[in-house]
């Protein structure tokens, strides 16, 4: 179990100043240490100082918690933001420098992609293989079967239900010529 804990060393202890209550969907624990802006806990136990208004939590199993955030982040349907990216990033341990060359962008141009600015969202094809190397390389075994469900999926939709059996090549005035060739 992490609890995290905020105190004001030159005016007061927010611990001994400290009201516990319980997170619940009416009144959810803003888990602003996740990374992202946007992550509210429920069933948990917060604190929050009387004298300040600062808040703490115990946040049990926050190894799992954090891996379910990552999945919902990268399954989500809306295109990644800059904030997103960045959790993905720092999840898998990666510095921005070797991100960047991993995507296939320069570093000047991924640290854009993880600006807040929605201007520098990234482009689809992007945002894609953002998931899909997330995805891989998490190790979280119910991201990569969901990847490989969709890249199955998209494989088949190319060409319906009708599968290539075999690929010709000709060669034609010095230059070859390829197609595939269906059952």
């Amino acid at each position: 179990m992490v609890t995290t804990r905020h105190a004001l060393a030159d005016s007061h202890d927010c611990r001994a100043s400290a009201q516990k209550r319980q997170a619940t969907f009416e009144s959810p624990y803003h888990f602003v240490e996740s990374g992202l802006p946007n992550v509210y806990l429920v069933g948990i136990d917060y604190y929050v100082c009387k004298k300040c208004g600062k808040q703490s939590a115990d946040i049990p199993f926050v190894k799992d918690l954090m891996a379910k955030i990552a999945r919902a982040v990268v399954k989500q349907e809306t295109p990644l933001d800059g904030t997103e990216i960045r959790f993905l990033r720092k999840r898998l341990g990666k510095k921005s420098a070797e991100f960047a060359k991993i995507i296939g962008v320069t570093p000047e141009h991924y640290s854009r992609l993880e600006s807040p600015r929605e201007d520098h969202n990234p482009s689809g094809s992007a945002d894609k293989l953002i998931r899909v190397y997330y995805s891989l390389l998490s190790g979280d075994e119910t991201l990569k079967d969901t990847m490989n469900s969709n890249i199955e999926a998209y494989m088949a939709s190319l060409h319906g239900e009708e599968q290539t059996s075999s690929f010709r090549a000709q060669l034609h005035d010095h230059e070859w010529e390829a197609e595939a060739v269906l059952a």
